[in-house]
């Protein structure tokens, strides 16, 4: 009989160090899982996140399955250095009283009955930070999936609760690897509530709905061409900002979506300037649950799934196989700033530049990623379809 391996994605974000091949890979990921996730409607996902978790099984496949998950992430198939770079990735978190914080974790759920390779063990430590917790799947199932609940909820601020259902843990469950990743920033210039005005956001060809703007003046780095105009909205630590891409037009958003691409991505950074932005962008709050098995098998990753699967480097004992990916994101969007339930900074922004004017006013179906400005790392990504 297949035991199973669960592997349980939570989504937020938190601050990495520079490990640029890890941050590529996370890039491209990216944008390959926004062309199978997107739909017509509001959603949103952590690549990081995502990449975080299935890191943690990378480190014990071989074979077959090793190569599909690098395939499919761009993962480095030299395990050493791949190691060595997720750390680096990793391993940081901010002061909790700074205005933008940043944290994450990582923990590992093992079967009371599996023997873990000692290797495999000492790795999830020493690179992924991983804390390694001992459960009695096999005689209480529910029980363990309201501990690791609540670990989830802990690493969250509370506001990740119930991620794994009773259907998620069963009495097959050997091991569940667990990333969970927050972030909270202030704007670098908070919008005012008194400011604030209801305007009219499009909702469909011929349909408008009334929303709650946010309105403000803003220093920004600004570009815009035949599709779309893009701005990203800096935090209180210029390090991090928001970039918010809107198509031109309503009808536009499609073909948009489809050019949207790791290399347009890069190519935006070369053609932002500096701008006098009149901003106003409707508030908003997301929350999306995403079983991501089907995703991914239809990226590339099919073994890891099936009897097929190779996680020998993991344990010998049983033959361990995917189970379930399950991965859950929120996002706010206030006068405040951004809170996520997904180095030291030098600014890059000149606050004194006298730049040219312009109004920008998102009022149409839009895309978002939550970013680092000066590694370019992709924490969140997804697209607003309704406020």
């Amino acid at each position: 009989m297949k035991k199973g391996l669960l592997i349980f994605v939570l989504l937020s974000c938190t601050n990495f160090l520079f490990a640029q091949q890890i941050v590529e890979s996370n890039n491209k990921f990216s944008f390959d899982a926004y062309q199978k996730i997107k739909k017509n409607e509001n959603f949103i996902f952590s690549p990081l996140s995502i990449s975080s978790a299935i890191a943690m099984t990378y480190a014990g496949s071989k074979n077959n399955t090793l190569t599909e998950i690098s395939e499919v992430f761009y993962f480095n198939k030299n395990l050493n250095n791949f190691h060595k770079d997720f750390k680096n990735l990793s391993e940081f978190k901010s002061n909790k009283n700074s205005k933008v914080q940043f944290y994450s974790a990582n923990s590992i759920w093992i079967d009371k009955g599996l023997k873990l390779e000692d290797t495999y063990l000492t790795i999830n430590k020493k690179f992924y930070s991983g804390i390694a917790y001992l459960q009695d799947f096999q005689n209480f199932p529910e029980k363990s999936r309201v501990k690791i609940n609540t670990w989830v909820e802990k690493n969250t601020n509370n506001k990740i609760t119930d991620l794994l259902k009773s259907s998620d843990i069963d009495i097959s469950t050997r091991l569940v690897l667990v990333n969970a990743l927050y972030f909270n920033g202030s704007w670098d210039k908070q919008f005012k509530k008194e400011e604030n005005t209801i305007e009219k956001f499009q909702i469909g060809k011929r349909i408008f709905e009334d929303k709650t703007f946010m309105n403000a003046t803003i220093n920004s780095s600004y570009y815009e061409d035949k599709l779309a105009e893009i701005i990203d909205i800096y935090y209180s630590n210029a390090k991090y900002s928001l970039m918010i891409i809107i198509p031109k037009s309503y009808r536009k958003m499609k073909k948009f979506e489809k050019s949207l691409s790791f290399e347009y991505y890069m190519q935006l950074e070369k053609m932002k300037k500096m701008k006098r932005v009149n901003l106003s962008i409707p508030k908003f709050e997301i929350e999306t649950d995403l079983n991501l098995n089907e995703t991914l098998q239809r990226m590339g990753i099919k073994d890891a799934f099936n009897s097929s699967a190779d996680f020998s480097g993991i344990t010998t004992q049983e033959k361990l196989y995917i189970s379930n990916v399950v991965h859950k994101a929120k996002i706010t969007v206030t006068e405040k700033g951004t809170e996520a339930a997904a180095a030291t900074a030098v600014v890059m922004r000149k606050t004194s530049f006298i730049a040219d004017q312009v109004d920008l006013k998102i009022d149409k179906p839009f895309i978002y990623i939550l970013r680092n400005t000066e590694n370019n790392c992709i924490y969140f990504m997804g697209k607003i379809v309704n406020p």
